[in-house]
């Protein structure tokens, strides 16, 4: 006779009941026949058996190279966290959720820990660093997978070179191309005639066809401030005939930040394409209270069919404040635009070639936000903090295979004690390594195993597709 194991008999149990619920005559008839033919002495001819409902096959074993045991698993899309395993096999997740895995794999328990996607820190300033060759373990253990370098329009001259050198890297590497380096090429200083305007265009298109995914300026800054909004219109239509968005810090944080807001939108809108608001904020203590305000112009303008989403680091204080004690940014501020639905989580950091940083969100601005803002003040749910790190930028980005835990993605997955996970750099010495990161995953490879370091490279250039 066929052996029942526990589990099977249980889901046959279970599957019996439900069907017993559905069909009480069924039931009531077996009872009957069953309660003749117990009598003694009584004879009669065959009777037809109702047959059982079919045993539950047990599920294949499931091909993994490595497997994440008994986690909570955070997925990136916002859904509630769940008890469940995350197996690999290669460089891509094959299975999320409750199953067996086949024979040969290495099985790590994470028990009490967060499984979730790789962050992506769509807004840095690490190109050097990563043309160095940097390792990365400052974005490592901050659980930072991918980093979209090439922010504020300061990138790099030739995409193309750039991304042929991320051939063994930390963690995963994207460039946009920068405003900047565009104007310093064809125009230097003063009025763009249309001559430029028309050179830089077909410089950006070529740029954008090496992969870059998008472009990136930042008015407020010289000689950026010089550009009209009519030609970054005019730049702008590129992205829209060619792909990628349009990353902006605004031309003024502070003061007239609500016009400098409208006018990008205005950029977004009549070019078509989509904008990234860099790094939100009200800047010096008069302007605090009007993240009520951005967040309305920036709602509006998603309503008007414009598509929009911003990005916030952790930190009430700018590179602009380190040589002093000053807060420039109000909490309440920082807050509404973490809460906020279209706006994500971005770090704005920079390093320098050695990895040295002048400000910690470099070292440690994911931590921050799941220390401060989700375990302590619980501004947002570790769920919501996970998605604005992960399928957030993922979307932005047009990342099709990461920020998320799921068959078929890549193998970019954080693993973290929610409990303790922590920043420790801070404005007086913003170089220190944030604790709490147990494992992180890079294309499949173990690049932090039980909270160090192992020095495996398995990043790769990331290509707009």
């Amino acid at each position: 006779m066929k052996h029942i194991g526990r589990r099977a008999f249980l889901i046959g149990a279970a599957g019996f009941s439900a069907w017993a619920l559905l069909n009480p005559g069924r039931v009531a008839g077996w009872l009957s026949r069953d309660r003749e033919e117990e009598r003694p002495g009584e004879t009669g001819g065959e009777e037809l058996q109702e047959p059982l409902p079919p045993e539950p096959e047990e599920p294949e074993p499931i091909d993994c190279d490595l497997v994440l045991q008994n986690g909570i698993v955070v997925d990136g899309t916002g859904s509630r966290a769940f008890a469940g395993s995350v197996g690999v096999k290669g460089e891509y997740i094959v299975a999320v959720g409750d199953f067996p895995a086949g024979p040969g794999a290495e099985v790590i328990d994470v028990t009490g820990l967060v499984v979730a996607p790789g962050f992506i820190d769509l807004h840095t300033h690490t190109e050097d660093y990563h043309r160095q060759g940097g390792t990365g373990e400052m974005i490592l253990l901050q659980g930072v997978t991918s980093q979209i370098v090439g922010n504020c329009g300061t990138s790099v001259d030739s995409v193309k070179e750039y991304l042929a050198g991320i051939e063994a890297a930390g963690i995963n590497v994207g460039i946009l191309a920068g405003y900047k380096n565009l104007r310093n090429r064809y125009v230097g200083q003063g009025k763009t005639t249309g001559a430029q305007l028309e050179q830089m265009q077909q410089a950006l298109a070529q740029e954008l066809a090496d992969g870059a995914f998008g472009l990136s300026a930042a008015l407020e800054y010289w000689p950026q401030s010089q550009a009209t909004a009519e030609e970054m219109i005019a730049l702008c239509e590129v992205l829209k005939d060619c792909g990628g968005f349009f990353s902006v810090h605004i031309r003024n944080e502070s003061d007239r930040v609500l016009e400098a807001l409208e006018e990008a939108i205005e950029i977004g809108m009549r070019a078509g394409v989509p904008v990234e608001y860099s790094h939100v904020k009200a800047l010096n203590e008069k302007n605090w209270g009007k993240m009520t305000q951005i967040l309305a112009l920036v709602e509006g303008a998603a309503q008007s069919g414009l598509d929009i989403t911003g990005d916030v680091y952790g930190y009430t204080f700018s590179s602009w404040d380190l040589d002093s004690d000053r807060v420039s940014i109000s909490e309440v501020d920082l807050c509404l635009a973490l809460a906020h639905p279209l706006v994500m989580v971005g770090s704005d950091s920079g390093l320098s070639r050695s990895g040295q940083a002048i400000h910690p969100r470099a070292y440690g601005n994911y931590p921050r936000v799941l220390r401060r803002y989700v375990r302590e003040e619980q501004v947002i749910s570790l769920e919501t903090a996970v998605k604005k790190m992960t399928s957030m930028p993922a979307a932005r980005l047009g990342l099709k295979e990461r920020g998320l835990l799921a068959p078929g993605m890549k193998a970019d997955i954080a693993v973290f004690d929610a409990g303790t996970v922590t920043d420790c750099a801070t404005r007086g010495n913003p170089n220190i390594l944030a604790q709490g990161m147990h494992y992180v995953l890079v294309n499949g490879q173990v690049a932090v195993k039980e909270g160090q370091p192992t020095g495996v490279l398995a990043g790769q250039a990331l290509v707009r597709s």
